[in-house]
């Protein structure tokens, strides 16, 4: 385990070393437990399993007394590194070069954790009394299934009465500098996991066979066809995309029985889970309903509906304390874009917003997140507790 250090690249190193690929933690979330107890929070360590997902390592921890609850919700886990051997340093060295830190999890989101630390440390030292209550929720499963990570620990905290008032989400929302664009809700993701099964033949004696292949490849042309939408003031365009094909033949002359694909949707408030799957029922149904000799089958994984938050109080925050620190009178822009993140779970709890890092290198070879981008980000976070106690 690492030294006490407070100092936020120093921390963000400390947890980057940590080799956190979900759902494995690495001790990275002893390092945050650490850091967190030697300024007084109550740290609880929560390990859920069950819901046909892996275990899973999460924190929760707390401190303060009555008054407004400010919550800040992040995660420890990564992906993996892919091949290492295209890295420039190893992956989890933390290195710093040319003012970069580099290492998975560096921009998504390990130094937006340390940031939040940091800029907490500086409150209570400062202040002394928090005249409210500051809470983290740590979660080692943003990055894969999320099952038994933040939606367990707010059920957790719910049933031991913790109500949340606002929530700052530490996910890498900037564009081109640190603060000039923040998330207030996010799009759906919907995967469609199609198989058509037709009859296998000889290329050659086609009016014997039936192509599965042929009839998929209808279906995605049909889905294809036309955009789902030109989204709307809030929300981007839906995006359909083709993420897998797969004949599975092995020879040139064999008619495939069965073929299969796999289609993702990311869809804006437009659309909802349940309305895309009869969207696709309707284009098998089209496609599939006069064939005799072919049908398509498909399972289907909705794991986030569209959602939009009214910015509130806690924007009004975010936006004075960006201003303050970057010395720019700007109103940050209110983006829904990009993947899913675990705000979708806390906005049925309170007010959420997304700010951290400028998002240009997660998940990438050489990710790696700028050194005074985190001094930048922790002076942020700290106004933005400055600010909301106030």
């Amino acid at each position: 385990m690492s030294e006490i250090n407070f100092d936020p690249i120093v921390l963000t190193q400390s947890l980057v070393k940590c080799s956190s690929v979900t759902p494995k933690d690495e001790g990275a979330l002893k390092v945050v437990e650490s850091h967190l107890k030697a300024i007084g929070f109550d740290c609880y360590p929560l390990t859920f399993s069950g819901n046909g997902s892996y275990e899973v390592k999460n924190l929760f921890a707390t401190i303060g007394n009555n008054g407004k609850h400010f919550a800040y919700a992040g995660h420890t886990d990564v992906v993996p590194v892919g091949n290492e051997n295209s890295w420039k340093f190893p992956p989890f060295s933390a290195t710093i070069e040319d003012g970069r830190l580099y290492g998975r999890g560096s921009e998504d989101m390990k130094s937006s954790v340390a940031c939040f630390i940091s800029a907490t440390k500086r409150y209570i030292d400062e202040y002394n009394e928090i005249p409210g209550k500051i809470s983290l929720i740590i979660t080692g499963d943003e990055e894969r299934d999320s099952v038994n990570g933040t939606p367990k620990i707010l059920e957790w905290a719910s049933k031991n009465n913790y109500k949340f008032d606002h929530c700052l989400v530490g996910e890498p929302t900037s564009k081109n500098e640190v603060g000039d664009k923040v998330k207030i809700g996010r799009r759906g993701s919907i995967s469609f996991f199609f198989q058509v099964k037709g009859i296998q033949g000889h290329t050659a004696n086609s009016h014997l066979a039936e192509n599965s292949a042929h009839h998929l490849v209808s279906l995605l042309n049909s889905i294809l066809e036309k955009p789902l939408d030109e989204g709307n003031e809030n929300f981007l365009p839906s995006s359909v995309q083709i993420a897998t094909i797969d004949i599975g033949n092995t020879v040139q002359n064999v008619i495939p029985e069965l073929s299969k694909a796999t289609v993702n949707i990311r869809f804006n408030d437009m659309h909802s889970s349940d309305s895309l799957i009869q969207w696709v029922n309707d284009k098998i149904e089209k496609i599939f309903a006069k064939l005799e000799n072919a049908s398509c089958t498909y399972t289907y994984d909705a794991n986030a509906d569209s959602f939009l938050n009214k910015p509130g109080l806690l924007y009004d925050v975010i936006s004075k304390s960006i201003s303050e620190i970057t010395g720019k009178n700007s109103n940050p822009e209110k983006a829904t874009d990009g993947g899913t993140s675990d705000a979708r779970y806390i906005k049925n709890y309170c007010e959420v917003i997304e700010l951290g890092l400028r998002n240009h290198t997660l998940h990438k070879v050489d990710e790696f997140a700028y050194t005074e981008d985190i001094i930048k980000l922790e002076k942020i976070y700290f106004q933005i507790l400055q600010n909301y106690f106030k």
